[in-house]
This record gives C-alpha cells, structure tokens and sequence, in this order.
C-alpha cells in the first residue's frame, strides 16, 4: 500500500494527497503533519518507514468539502485519490490479497473549483493564465464553475491592471513574471500548442470565428487549457467559446486605485463597507456576480452604456414591474453553476432540477416580460436567450421527482411512471421488504424469541440477531439458521429463506440504481448538449438582474439617471457619497451633498482645508459617481453628465509595503509616478496629499510639479493639498481654479461644515483639529506659540514658496539632457544570456572586459 502511496504522491508533487481508504480520506508524512495543523484534527501514526512511525490523519469522505475549503483558504492545493474499483474487482482480477487500484482523478486548486459549498456564489471564481509572445502580454481567464472564459491583450503596464480587474483566485505561468504572484502552470504556454489545442477543444479548424488572436493570447490559451486538462484528469472544464476583451472596452482601474476606492472589497479585504456591498440588491447569486463584473469593468462605449442605463430606467419608472419581475428571479436557482458542475462530471441530481427548474422560470419570465408595451433594446435583445427549452425542459420535468437528493447512490430522483421497468423493479425490492419483515414475524414466532430482529449491514448483508443469552436455541443443528457472527452481546445467523428473500431484494435494488443512474446519465448528457445556449440563458437573467437591482437600489436613494456627453467633462450637481452616506443614515446624521464642475477650461481643482473636512469624500465621490454611471448605474446626486472617462486614478491614501519594502511615501510616489505616465485627456485623476511623506521643501517641491504635470496632461484632475502655497499656481495655469472645504471655529471649537467652496482656504486649522482630536492642552498651547513664532518668520521672508512664482512651467522646462553613452552598459544589457552559445558568451566576456578597461 505505502508503494502505490509514494507512486500517487510524486504525481501529486507540492499537493497534499487525499488517499481514499475505505469510507476516509487519509494523508500521510508532511502531508499528514500540515493538514493536521490546518485542519484541526488529531494527527495519529500508523505503522513504520525506515523504522520509524508513519504520521497520519484523516478526515470522513462524506464531509470531505467543508476539509477541502479550509485547505484551499490556507493556499494549499490538493490532489485526490480514489478507488478505481472494488474489493471484489480487486480480488476477482488478482486474488484473495490484492490491492485496490487507486489513481489520482483531480488536483484541487483555487482557480478550479466548481463545488457549491467551496465557492463564494456572489463572485466569480477566476483561474488566469498569463503568456507572452516578445514585449507583449496576454491573459487568458476562465471561471469553469460558469463557463465564462475571456482573452485579454495587455500593453505595456496594463498586465497589473487587467489581474486587478479580474481578481483571480489562482495565476499560473511559465516562470516568473515580475510584480505578480503565480504558480507554476502545466506547460503548453506556446502560441503554436495554443492554436492546436483551442482548435482540439472547440472542434473548429480555424479560430477565425474567436478575432484576431495575437501570438501573447494563444500561448495564454495554452497555458489554461493545458492546466485545466492536468488538473480536471477525465474530467472535463466548462468552458463556453472564448470572449475577446478588448482593452478599450472597458475603464482602466489600476490596483492601487481600485483599493482606495474599494469598488468590490473594502482595503481590508471586507465586503461590507465597499461600493459592491452598498449598492448590491440583486436576488440571484449570478445578478451579483454579473454586478461585481461591471463595477470591476466599467464601459467606455457611450452607446454600451446608455444602453445599460435605459434598461435600469425600464425598472425604475415602473415600481410594480420591477417588484414582480424580482420575485420571479428571486425563485431561480444558480443555473450557470449547475451547469458548470454537469459539464465536469461532478453534478448530482439536484443540479438537474436546478436546470429543470431554471430554464422554466426563465421562459416564465420571458412571458412576464412580453407583456410590457415598451422594452429597451437591450431587453429585447435578452428575451430571445430566456427561451427555446422546451423539449429540455419538459424531459427533466418528466424524470425527475420535485426535489432530488443531492446523493445519487441512494437513487429515488427519478419519478415513477417515467420508466416501468424501473417501477417494477422498486415494487420487486419493495415487496421483497415486505417479505423479509414478514419472516421476521414468522421466526419469532417460531423460535420463542421476541427480541429476534432481521437487520442489515454492508459486511453481512441480511442477517437475523438475536440476544446472547437466547442465541443457543439457533444454535442447533436442526434449527435452519447457519451461525455467522459473535459480538459482545448478540449473535447474528442467516437462513436459506432469508438468503433467498435478501438476494432478490439485492438483486432488484442494484438493478433500480443502475437504470436510475443511467437515466441520470442521459439526462446530464442532454444537458451538456444544450450548454452554450443554457449558458445564454444563464447570462440573461444575470443582467435582468442586475438593471432591476438598480433600480431599486436609486429607488431607495433617489438616485438620478447620469447624462453622457461627448467632451470630456465632469458636472455633478449634489453629489454624494454612497457608501458614507448610508453610514450617516444609519447613526441619524445628514450627508452634505456637494457640486462638482470639471471641463475643458476648468479641468483642474486645487482644493484645500482641514483634516477631517472632507476633502477626501469630496475627491472619493467624484470618482464613484463616474464609475458607477460608466458601469450602467444610476448615480447618486442632483443631476450628473459626465464624458466618458478612459482611465480612472486615485492616488487617496497610502500604507507602507512592507513586504517589498517600501514606506508610505515610496508607495505614494510609485503610483503618482504611474499616474502620469499613464494618464490620458480623457482620464480622471484625484490625488490627495502628495508629498506629506517627506520634507516640507521636498513635499511642496514634489507637489507644485506634480499640479504643473496633471495640468499639462490636460485630464480632468481633482488635487487635494495642505500645501496652501499651491494656490499661488491658479495666477499661472490658466484651466486650474481654487476651492475648499468650508470650517468655522465657533467660540473655540471647530466646527467641520463639509461643503466645498470656490476659493483658498484662509487657513489650515491643523491646531484646532489637533484640540479636536483630544490633544493635550498643554501640548496645544505649545504648538501655538511655535506656529506665531514660524508664521512670524514666514511674513518676514517671503514663506518658503516665494522663489517659486518665478519658476517656468512644467510644459516649459523640457526634459533633462540624457546622460552621455556608457559602451559597457549598454553591450551588457543587450546581452541574451539564453540565447548564447558558448564560444559566443566567451566573446561576449572579453568584449566587456575591453570596454569595462577603457572606461
């Protein structure tokens, strides 16, 4: 047994192997140790190794998933294997001592899973597979529990990006690849392997039909389907034919962004507290996973979007439709990942009927909504998708018993009257219960014996027990029972009657599993048919979903419809915050409601004022209400119109990494560094408080030629800064205007207003934010007297930015000359240490040493 063990476990490698024993599955040596700790349970020894006591655990079959999910949670895959027959098959093929064959049939790992009860049903379940052709990148995600599977082409510095977007569960690759944690894939991250092996998967030959697919995109291809294949073994993924995503498609949200303004999850990881988690009343988990998809990926195409808009308002104008057709959706069950499950071979019976069940409640739910006079495109592009079933459907209604079980081994999923034979093999093993229970009577009474009872267990089978003390008058020759066993306080016999009896029982039950089994079989495979159209289906009723969800999400906050325009601009009227404002609602407090006007001539908002004022929300709200109205939403504010934004940048707040060693200001400086690099006329950036990491004069410097920079990148930007000095720049840019967060000291207290206004702040009120926080008095005090004695050297000079106003600007200043050639840096970082033979390294070394004496 420890031979076939060690064989499975170097299949296995870095996986933690499940090894079926029985109804257990155990782990053994390191694998034993870790999962113990992970899992635990107690970790115990059985027999020897090279002399030495072999660690072991072991967790039940039955409830092996709820193990499962807490191991994939720690980041450990795990490969499982079992029996791949009986030990019967066994003993028949290789006599009375032989072992059972056992093979690994899966390796489970967080980018694969496809089970209910290990997967969160509100979020997609991600596994991305990173190639590279050249200079160029490329993604290829799946999410095999729904089948969903995209191709993204990646730019330069768009890779991180696009991962953020995607959030994946699991990143493979071949190598290493620079700021992205993956694991090793299976091979196949070839153009060529990709080609054939799309080609092998989808039955085409060509991939015509999927675009133009760059050389980057099929070695990702290839990578994911050849993990997928390692890691699913027989079994096959669900994958529907690949969606090519074109990077302009959607908003650009960077990573660091998309936590500052904690879109899906909050910065700790939480779904309370995130715009996701404020704005989701969707009623089917595949609603929320198509919401947490859109907010993820915003629209750029005006005409995408106002399509998505038009569905929303269909719902919100029309209270009574919209409550009607959420109870229907709300009755639905996960369809997509039913399927997702039938298509790998891992579905039960129950998923049949949640396909049963949600193709006719999606025909249901056409039927509602062709009634309606008028529907939005949109709509009517979603309804032919709700139907065309009906032969599926009405064959799972016919089969199936309302509400399977999720086990199949026990059978009774298939309905009675849809096949005789079946039925009369469950009255033949009915009746042979009967009959048993029957000659149960008829032995107590023959025998005296009124504890008698006939019982069942998998090792004997039927079997009469009697009490220990009664058991001698079975005992004789001439009784008709044959004695079988001796416990400690019954003794168990058989008889020819109830031989008889039991094997037609057996008999006639095995019988009505197999035909219910291979009813189940012909089921699933029509299903399996239907997938791609299912999978149409399934996508329908998701954004059906999600439009009505918000529209009773702006119906609770009155929300107004965003306008779009052309140019690119920014003009919110009362615009709020929608996760701080719920918060308020809740505690009984008021959000005060601001306006923001960005346009050509007036693009960029210097913005100043106390901690605690809000500057931060102002920034933070802007930026939500264009997410959410490129995503299709409805927007909370007065009124809204806005052009389209292509890269959305939030640089609101930072903590130190230390794990890649960088402090607070060297993350602040990496992604602003990012920003104007990136950062396009048609982008939207808000930043807050660069520069407070470091010295006041490297602070002020940094900030004043960033405010030039963003200005000269002519994006809609939104700066906010306690360096007051700054306003000085509104006399120089001429699209730059000044404003604040409004603050009143109030009889020695301050009072926070949180309403912007036009204009410089008159002041920072840092000292009476410090009192207001709880400093000590004393310690307050002090900090006036060495503010009166600064501002006082302050007037006398000039301040600290008084040589600035004379500075060029930053479009004026040019770049910096470049640094004069260096042969040997330069012949050295055209080196391919790959790509050299050995006589040609050994020329590439005196070449560097001549030049390295030169120099």
């Amino acid at each position: 047994m420890m031979e076939q063990y060690h064989r499975l476990k170097a299949e296995a490698a870095d996986a933690l192997l499940f090894y079926r024993m029985g109804d257990f599955f155990e782990l053994f040596f390191d694998d034993a140790r870790i999962a113990a700790a992970c899992l635990d349970i107690a970790l115990t020894r059985r027999g020897e190794n090279a002399g030495e006591p072999i660690p072991m655990c072991g967790v039940p079959v039955h409830s092996a998933e709820a193990y499962l999910a807490r191991l994939i949670r720690a980041g450990h895959r795990v490969a499982i294997a079992e029996q791949t027959e009986s030990p019967a098959e066994a003993r028949r093929a290789r006599g009375s001592k032989a072992l059972v064959d056992r093979a690994i049939i899966r390796l489970v790992t967080p980018g694969t899973l496809t089970e209910e009860t290990l997967l969160d049903g509100g979020s997609a379940n991600w596994l991305a597979a990173l190639g590279r052709a050249g200079e160029e990148w490329a993604i290829a995600a799946a999410d095999i529990s729904t089948g969903r599977f995209e191709l993204v082409a990646c730019g330069p510095g768009e890779l991180a990006a696009e991962l953020a977007r995607l959030a994946p569960a699991e990143t493979i690759a071949d190598g290493d690849v620079p700021g992205v944690r993956t694991s090793a894939g299976k091979g196949g991250f070839d153009s060529l392997a990709g080609e054939r092996a799309l080609k092998a998967r989808f039955g085409v030959a060509t991939l015509d039909g999927f675009g133009e697919l760059g050389r980057a995109e099929l070695a990702a291809a290839g990578g994911l389907l050849a993990y997928l294949d390692a890691t699913q073994k027989e079994a096959t993924a669900f994958l529907a034919a690949p969606r090519r995503v074109a990077r302009a498609e959607h908003l650009l949200i960077d990573a660091a962004t998309r936590t500052s303004l904690e879109i899906n999850r909050t910065a700790d990881g939480q779904l309370a507290g995130s715009l996701l988690g404020e704005i989701d009343r969707c009623v089917t988990a595949a609603g929320r996973r198509r919401l947490a998809g859109d907010l993820a990926a915003p629209l750029t195409s005006r005409g995408a979007i106002e399509g998505r808009l038009a569905l929303v308002q269909f719902f919100h104008e029309d209270q009574l439709r919209r409550t009607r057709v959420r109870e229907a959706l709300r009755a639905l069950p996960d369809l997509g990942r039913a399927m997702g499950r039938l298509v790998a071979g891992r579905g039960s019976p129950r998923d049949l009927a949640m396909v049963r069940d949600g193709l006719a409640g999606a025909a249901a739910l056409k039927a509602e909504l062709e009634c309606e006079l008028t529907c939005p495109p949109l709509l009517l592009s979603l309804l032919p998708s709700l139907a065309g079933h009906e032969a599926l459907v009405a064959g799972l209604q016919a089969a199936l018993v309302a509400s399977p079980p999720i086990d199949a081994a026990k059978g009774g999923y298939i309905a009675e009257g849809y096949d005789a034979e079946l039925d009369r093999l469950r009255l033949a093993s009915s009746d042979g219960r009967r009959a048993i229970a029957a000659l149960e009577a008829r032995y107590r009474e023959a025998t005296g014996i009124g504890t008698l009872r006939i019982r069942h267990n998998a090792v004997l089978g039927y079997h009469v027990e009697v009490n220990a003390r009664q058991a001698e008058r079975l005992m004789q020759p001439d009784s008709g029972f044959t004695h079988r066993q001796t416990l400690a306080g019954a003794v168990r016999f058989n008889s020819p009657d109830l031989h008889e009896e039991a094997s037609r029982v057996i008999e006639a039950g095995a019988h009505a599993l197999a035909a219910e089994a291979a009813h189940a079989a012909e089921l699933t495979a029509r299903c399996v048919a239907a997938a791609a159209t299912i999978d149409r289906t399934a996508e329908a009723i998701a954004r059906i979903d999600v439009a009505a969800a918000l529209a009773e999400r702006a119906a609770e906050g009155g929300w107004i419809l965003p306008e779009l325009a052309d140019e690119p601009c920014l003009e919110i009227v009362g615009g709020r915050h929608p996760v701080v404002e719920s918060a308020l609602a809740r505690s009984g407090d008021r959000f005060i409601a601001n306006d923001c006007t960005l346009s050509a001539s007036d693009r960029l908002w210097l913005i100043t004022g106390p901690n605690m004022g809000g500057k931060s929300t102002f920034l933070r709200q802007a930026a939500l209400i264009a997410l959410l109205a490129q995503a299709g939403s409805y927007v909370p504010a007065t009124s809204a119109r806005l052009g389209i934004v292509d890269r959305l940048f939030s640089r609101v707040g930072a903590s130190d990494n230390l794990a890649r060693g960088r402090s607070t200001f060297m993350v602040e400086m990496v992604e602003t560094a990012a920003i104007l690099a990136q950062a396009t006329p048609h982008s939207l950036v808000i930043l807050d408080e660069i520069g407070r990491g470091t010295s006041t004069y490297d602070g002020l410097a940094i900030a004043w030629a960033v405010v030039e920079a963003m200005h000269a990148a002519r994006c809609r930007t939104l700066f906010a800064t306690h360096y007051h000095e700054l306003t000085r720049l509104a006399d120089k840019l001429d699209a730059l205007s000044l404003h604040h967060v409004r603050a009143r000291e109030w009889k020695g207290d301050l009072v926070l207003l949180h309403e912007v206004a036009e204009g410089p702040a008159d002041r920072s009120y840092g000292i009476a934010v410090a009192r207001l926080a709880g400093m000590p008095p004393a310690v307050v005090a002090r900090a006036k007297a060495v503010l009166a004695k600064l501002e006082a050297g302050r007037d006398a000079t000039g301040g600290i930015a008084a040589g600035l106003v004379d500075l060029p600007l930053f479009a004026a200043l040019g770049s910096e000359p470049e640094p004069p050639a260096d042969p040997l840096l330069d012949s050295l970082a055209a080196l391919d240490p790959d790509a050299l033979s050995p006589r040609e390294a050994l020329d590439a070394l005196y070449l560097l040493k001549r030049l390295a004496a030169e120099r």
